[in-house]
């Protein structure tokens, strides 16, 4: 099985509600149309008690450490506080919240409705060239392939290959800025070294011909992120 990136253009109001339910942000990278096996969406009685007594509290956390607009928005969706969620408030509504999305699907939103963007098997390609690293760092331009926040604490994540993550729409429109910047193109071209990445083990093994395939995935992961900061959105991506 080979793995491949894939990212989808979300809201900033949903990503708190991955992070209340991790086990959801999987329906995003789910190919075609298909829905989560029942046995994923059924929530077993003690799994629903679990919910309503620690949901809350889940959710208050994760809401704690978003951008005070994007908390105050969440805050008038529920129609309750933070600080409501905190005290263990809001149980059954989080339950049914969860319950509403599995009968749909898992999405607030149609896939068919989402800006959804597939490196294949390019995404390690173009992580070091945009880098000259193997994994996610500090540096920014390390972040747009393999970086972004965590959702849940699985480290090998529903897929096998690392959890889903996210960025928020304020760093999508950061790392957008810096992916157009007018010489990066060359740079990373520049960076392209077939033997280099293959003695690095930058997956999946590299031929010099691969250059140009692996440019033309830069240029797509670029209008991605441009388009979704043109509309304010958020980015959730995976290897799957």
């Amino acid at each position: 099985m080979s793995m491949n990136a894939t990212f989808v253009q979300v809201d900033d109001a949903e990503i708190a509600k991955f992070q209340a339910d991790p086990l959801s942000v999987e329906m995003l990278f789910q190919e075609g149309d298909s829905v989560m096996p029942p046995a994923f969406i059924a929530l077993h009685k003690t799994m629903q008690d679990r919910m309503r007594a620690a949901g809350p509290q889940v959710l208050a956390q994760a809401i704690s450490r978003l951008d005070p607009r994007l908390r105050q928005q969440i805050e008038e969706s529920m129609a309750r506080t933070n600080a409501a969620f905190a005290g263990g408030a809001g149980g059954d509504q989080l339950l049914k919240l969860m319950q509403d999305r599995a009968g749909r699907g898992g999405s607030t939103r149609p896939k068919a409705e989402r800006a959804v963007l597939s490196l294949d098997k390019a995404w390690h390609g173009v992580h070091y060239v945009l880098c000259g690293e193997i994994e996610a760092g500090p540096a920014l331009l390390s972040q747009p392939v393999l970086g972004g926040v965590v959702i849940g604490d699985d480290n090998e994540g529903f897929s096998g290959y690392g959890p889903a993550r996210y960025f928020t729409a304020a760093k999508v429109a950061e790392l957008a800025h810096e992916l157009t910047r007018p010489e990066l193109e060359s740079e990373a071209a520049a960076r392209f070294d077939s033997a280099r990445m293959s003695q690095l083990k930058i997956y999946p093994g590299w031929r010099s011909s691969d250059a140009e395939w692996v440019i033309e995935n830069f240029r797509r992961l670029r209008d991605f992120y441009g388009d979704a900061a043109a509309h304010q959105r958020a980015i959730a991506t995976c290897l799957v």
